[in-house]
C-alpha cells in the first residue's frame, strides 16, 4: 500500500503543478488546490458522509468562517443549503473540517487555526485538520505549534523544501487517509470526538498516535 499512496500523492502534486503552470492569480490557484484535496477526500470517507465547502451555522445564528472542506453526515442530517460544492450545515452534522494551504508557512498557519477555531466554538469535538501541498518550515515545528493552539487535530503536508524531511513526510497522504477512514467508519459518527492531541497516524479504529495538547497551567 505504501507504493500505492506514493503514486496517489505524486498525482496530487502533479495536479498542483499543472494548475500553477496554467494560472497566475493566487486566489484562483487556491480554489483549485482546495478542489484537488476535496475530490480526494470524497474518495476516502465513508458513503454515509458528504463533502463540501462552506459555512457551519448554529441555530442561534452564529456562523463559522468559511471552511475549505466540510465532511458532514449525509444520512442523519441534510445540509441547510447546498449549491454544487457550496454548503451550509449545522454543527451537529459536521464530522471534520479541513483547511487547505498551498504552502504551509508560519504566516498562514495562524489563519488556518483561526478558521478551525471558529468551528470549534460552535461544537467542540469536531475533527479539525490542516493540509498543505508543501512547507518551508520544519514539520515537527508545525506539529508543535498546532498542539500549542489546542485546536488542530492533525496537520499534513505532501512535500518539504527541507532536504532532510522529504522521507519523513513522504507518506503523509496515507496517514491522513487512515485517520479519515477511521473517523468516518460506520457506527463511529459522534461516538468518538476528536481528542486533545494532534493525531498524526491511525493505529486502528479509535486509536491514534500523535502529540498531546499541553496541559493547562
Amino acid at each position: 500500500m505504501d507504493a500505492y499512496y506514493r503514486k496517489v500523492q505524486e498525482k496530487v502534486l502533479v495536479q498542483r503543478d499543472i494548475i500553477c503552470s496554467l494560472l497566475k492569480d493566487p486566489r484562483i490557484i487556491g480554489d483549485y488546490y482546495e478542489a484537488i484535496v476535496r475530490d480526494w477526500v470524497r474518495e476516502m470517507v465513508s458513503g454515509a458522509f458528504a463533502v463540501g465547502r462552506g459555512v457551519v451555522l448554529a441555530a442561534d445564528g452564529r456562523a463559522s468562517r468559511e471552511c475549505d472542506i466540510i465532511i458532514y453526515s449525509a444520512v442523519e442530517y441534510g445540509p441547510l443549503f447546498v449549491s454544487g460544492d457550496i454548503v451550509v450545515v449545522s454543527p451537529e452534522a459536521v464530522r471534520a473540517i479541513i483547511q487547505v494551504k498551498g504552502t504551509v508557512s508560519l504566516d498562514n498557519l495562524s489563519d488556518a487555526i483561526a478558521s478551525l477555531s471558529s468551528v470549534d466554538t460552535l461544537r467542540p469535538g469536531i475533527w479539525k485538520f490542516i493540509v498543505g501541498f508543501k512547507t518551508n518550515v520544519a514539520y515537527q515545528s508545525l506539529v508543535a505549534l498546532c498542539a500549542e493552539s489546542k485546536i488542530v487535530n492533525g496537520i499534513f503536508v505532501f512535500a518539504s523544501s527541507l532536504r532532510d524531511e522529504k522521507e519523513d513526510i513522504s507518506l503523509q497522504l496515507q496517514k491522513l487517509a487512515g485517520i479519515l477512514k477511521s473517523v468516518t467508519a460506520p457506527g463511529m459518527y459522534q461516538k468518538s470526538d476528536a481528542g486533545r492531541y494532534v493525531a498524526l497516524e491511525a493505529k486502528g479504529r479509535e486509536h491514534f498516535e500523535g502529540v498531546p495538547f499541553p496541559e493547562e497551567a
